[in-house]
C-alpha cells in the first residue's frame, strides 16, 4: 500500500474480497460491473487501477522467484 499512495486500503479489499482472484485478460468489465454493483462508492478507475496491480501482483506469483533457479 505504501508504494500505491492513491489506493486505499479499504478499497483495495472491498475489490479482492469481491472477485476472490484477478480476472482473466477480458473479464475486466464484469469483474467491474460486479464490484461497482457491491460497492458502488468505488470509483470505477480506481477498481481497473486495482485490478491491474493485482493482476500484474499474481503474474509475479507465478513466474516464482528467479534466484532460486541459480546454481
Amino acid at each position: 500500500m505504501s508504494e500505491r499512495p492513491r489506493l486505499h486500503e479499504d478499497e483495495v479489499w472491498a475489490v479482492l474480497l469481491t472477485l476472490e482472484e484477478p480476472p482473466h485478460r477480458g473479464g475486466d468489465a464484469l469483474a467491474l460491473a460486479l464490484v461497482r454493483a457491491r460497492h458502488p462508492a468505488i470509483k470505477a478507475r480506481t477498481v481497473k487501477l486495482i485490478l491491474k496491480e493485482w493482476r500484474e501482483y499474481a503474474e509475479l506469483e507465478e513466474a516464482g522467484d528467479w534466484e532460486d533457479d541459480e546454481g
